[in-house]
Protein backbone atom coordinates (compact mmCIF):
# COMPACT_ATOMS: atom_id res chain seq x y z
CA UNK A 1 0.00 0.00 0.00
CA UNK A 2 1.45 3.61 -0.85
CA UNK A 3 2.49 5.92 1.90
CA UNK A 4 -0.55 5.25 5.03
CA UNK A 5 -1.90 8.25 6.28
CA UNK A 6 -1.68 8.59 10.07
CA UNK A 7 -5.33 8.59 11.40
CA UNK A 8 -6.93 10.38 14.65
CA UNK A 9 -8.21 8.10 16.98
CA UNK A 10 -11.90 9.13 15.79
CA UNK A 11 -10.76 7.80 12.53
CA UNK A 12 -9.31 4.57 13.25
CA UNK A 13 -12.36 3.52 15.48
CA UNK A 14 -14.64 4.54 12.62
CA UNK A 15 -12.21 1.99 10.66
CA UNK A 16 -13.22 -0.63 12.91
CA UNK A 17 -15.45 -2.64 11.79
CA UNK A 18 -19.10 -2.00 12.85
CA UNK A 19 -21.83 -4.65 14.29
CA UNK A 20 -23.49 -4.50 10.99
CA UNK A 21 -20.39 -5.81 9.01
CA UNK A 22 -20.08 -8.73 10.92
CA UNK A 23 -21.58 -12.46 9.80
CA UNK A 24 -25.20 -12.71 11.13
CA UNK A 25 -25.61 -13.82 15.06
CA UNK A 26 -23.46 -11.52 16.36
CA UNK A 27 -23.96 -8.81 19.23
CA UNK A 28 -21.84 -5.44 20.58
CA UNK A 29 -20.01 -5.85 23.56
CA UNK A 30 -18.48 -2.43 23.08
CA UNK A 31 -15.24 -0.36 22.45
CA UNK A 32 -12.17 -0.17 24.37
CA UNK A 33 -8.86 0.86 24.56
CA UNK A 34 -6.80 -2.49 25.25
CA UNK A 35 -4.45 -3.17 27.61
CA UNK A 36 -0.53 -3.27 27.41
CA UNK A 37 -0.16 -7.02 27.91
CA UNK A 38 2.55 -8.61 25.42
CA UNK A 39 3.64 -12.26 24.81
CA UNK A 40 5.47 -13.27 27.84
CA UNK A 41 6.02 -9.51 28.70
CA UNK A 42 8.30 -9.15 25.53
CA UNK A 43 9.26 -5.15 25.51
CA UNK A 44 7.78 -3.45 23.00
CA UNK A 45 10.40 -1.46 21.53
CA UNK A 46 8.11 1.35 20.92
CA UNK A 47 4.78 2.86 21.88
CA UNK A 48 1.25 2.61 19.86
CA UNK A 49 0.17 6.48 19.71
CA UNK A 50 -3.28 5.21 19.53
CA UNK A 51 -4.95 1.74 20.12
CA UNK A 52 -8.63 1.25 19.33
CA UNK A 53 -10.96 -1.81 19.70
CA UNK A 54 -13.99 -3.55 19.81
CA UNK A 55 -15.17 -6.62 20.89
CA UNK A 56 -18.51 -8.78 19.59
CA UNK A 57 -19.91 -12.13 21.25
CA UNK A 58 -22.48 -14.79 19.70
CA UNK A 59 -24.47 -17.52 21.37
CA UNK A 60 -24.46 -18.00 24.96
CA UNK A 61 -23.40 -20.53 27.85
CA UNK A 62 -20.87 -23.23 26.67
CA UNK A 63 -20.85 -22.14 23.30
CA UNK A 64 -20.70 -18.39 23.19
CA UNK A 65 -17.98 -17.56 20.81
CA UNK A 66 -16.00 -13.60 21.19
CA UNK A 67 -14.25 -11.80 18.62
CA UNK A 68 -11.98 -8.79 19.02
CA UNK A 69 -11.14 -6.75 15.91
CA UNK A 70 -8.37 -3.88 16.89
CA UNK A 71 -6.00 -1.55 15.52
CA UNK A 72 -2.59 0.04 17.08
CA UNK A 73 -0.93 3.13 15.09
CA UNK A 74 2.32 3.96 15.24
CA UNK A 75 4.45 7.67 14.66
CA UNK A 76 5.20 5.28 11.56
CA UNK A 77 5.77 2.56 9.24
CA UNK A 78 9.38 1.99 10.50
CA UNK A 79 8.16 1.96 14.80
CA UNK A 80 5.20 0.12 13.39
CA UNK A 81 7.52 -2.50 11.56
CA UNK A 82 10.25 -2.74 14.42
CA UNK A 83 6.98 -3.38 16.72
CA UNK A 84 5.81 -6.20 14.68
CA UNK A 85 9.21 -7.96 14.51
CA UNK A 86 9.77 -7.86 18.27
CA UNK A 87 6.23 -9.83 18.55
CA UNK A 88 7.73 -12.10 16.27
CA UNK A 89 10.87 -13.06 17.53
CA UNK A 90 9.28 -13.04 21.46
CA UNK A 91 6.72 -15.77 19.91
CA UNK A 92 9.88 -17.98 18.46
CA UNK A 93 11.04 -18.12 22.56
CA UNK A 94 7.60 -17.29 24.42
CA UNK A 95 5.43 -20.98 24.22
CA UNK A 96 3.94 -20.63 27.58
CA UNK A 97 3.30 -18.61 30.58
CA UNK A 98 1.29 -17.83 33.48
CA UNK A 99 -1.26 -15.16 33.46
CA UNK A 100 -3.64 -13.89 36.29
CA UNK A 101 -3.55 -17.47 37.42
CA UNK A 102 -4.26 -18.88 33.92
CA UNK A 103 -1.60 -21.01 32.26
CA UNK A 104 -1.27 -19.50 28.56
CA UNK A 105 0.53 -21.87 25.56
CA UNK A 106 1.28 -20.28 22.32
CA UNK A 107 1.44 -22.36 19.15
CA UNK A 108 2.24 -20.44 15.52
CA UNK A 109 -0.63 -20.46 13.13
CA UNK A 110 -0.77 -20.14 9.31
CA UNK A 111 -2.73 -17.04 8.26
CA UNK A 112 -3.85 -15.10 4.80
CA UNK A 113 -0.75 -13.13 3.82
CA UNK A 114 -2.26 -9.66 4.26
CA UNK A 115 -1.14 -5.92 4.55
CA UNK A 116 3.40 -6.12 4.28
CA UNK A 117 3.35 -9.20 6.60
CA UNK A 118 1.04 -11.29 9.30
CA UNK A 119 1.72 -14.00 11.57
CA UNK A 120 -0.96 -16.25 14.17
CA UNK A 121 -1.06 -17.57 17.10
CA UNK A 122 -3.32 -19.98 18.91
CA UNK A 123 -3.62 -19.40 22.59
CA UNK A 124 -5.03 -22.02 24.30
CA UNK A 125 -5.94 -21.36 28.47
CA UNK A 126 -7.89 -23.74 30.61
CA UNK A 127 -10.12 -25.42 27.54
CA UNK A 128 -10.44 -22.08 25.99
CA UNK A 129 -9.02 -21.62 22.25
CA UNK A 130 -8.03 -18.08 21.05
CA UNK A 131 -7.11 -17.60 17.42
CA UNK A 132 -5.62 -14.39 16.94
CA UNK A 133 -4.25 -13.26 14.12
CA UNK A 134 -2.09 -10.09 13.07
CA UNK A 135 -1.28 -7.59 10.15
CA UNK A 136 1.37 -5.19 9.72
CA UNK A 137 -0.14 -2.58 7.63
CA UNK A 138 2.21 1.10 7.27
CA UNK A 139 2.46 2.12 10.51
CA UNK A 140 -0.43 0.32 11.78
CA UNK A 141 -0.84 -3.45 13.16
CA UNK A 142 -4.19 -5.02 12.78
CA UNK A 143 -5.25 -7.69 14.87
CA UNK A 144 -8.16 -9.97 14.99
CA UNK A 145 -9.20 -12.54 17.76
CA UNK A 146 -11.96 -15.09 17.74
CA UNK A 147 -12.47 -17.77 20.32
CA UNK A 148 -14.55 -19.41 23.02
CA UNK A 149 -14.93 -23.10 25.23
CA UNK A 150 -16.33 -25.15 22.49
CA UNK A 151 -15.78 -23.07 19.20
CA UNK A 152 -12.52 -21.34 17.71
CA UNK A 153 -13.09 -21.33 14.17
CA UNK A 154 -10.28 -19.98 11.66
CA UNK A 155 -12.34 -19.18 9.09
CA UNK A 156 -14.63 -16.42 10.90
CA UNK A 157 -10.97 -14.83 12.31
CA UNK A 158 -9.43 -15.08 8.58
CA UNK A 159 -12.15 -13.06 7.32
CA UNK A 160 -12.72 -10.40 9.77
CA UNK A 161 -8.82 -9.57 9.54
CA UNK A 162 -9.35 -9.65 5.97
CA UNK A 163 -12.76 -7.17 6.24
CA UNK A 164 -10.52 -5.29 8.79
CA UNK A 165 -7.42 -4.46 6.61
CA UNK A 166 -9.48 -3.68 4.01
CA UNK A 167 -11.76 -0.70 6.35
CA UNK A 168 -8.36 0.06 7.34
CA UNK A 169 -6.88 0.46 4.22
CA UNK A 170 -9.57 2.59 2.35
CA UNK A 171 -9.79 5.04 5.48
CA UNK A 172 -5.97 5.18 5.64
CA UNK A 173 -5.94 6.15 1.31
CA UNK A 174 -8.65 9.10 2.46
Amino acid sequence: MPQAALLTKAQLTSALLSLSQMPAGWSAVGDSSSGDKTFCDYRQPHKARIQVSRSFQKGGGLTATVATVGMRQYASASDAAESFTAMEKALETCHQETYQGSVLKYSPMSVDKLGDQSLGVRIDSDGTTLLQQFTLDGPTLINVGTGGLTNAEADTATKLLRDQVDRYEAAARK
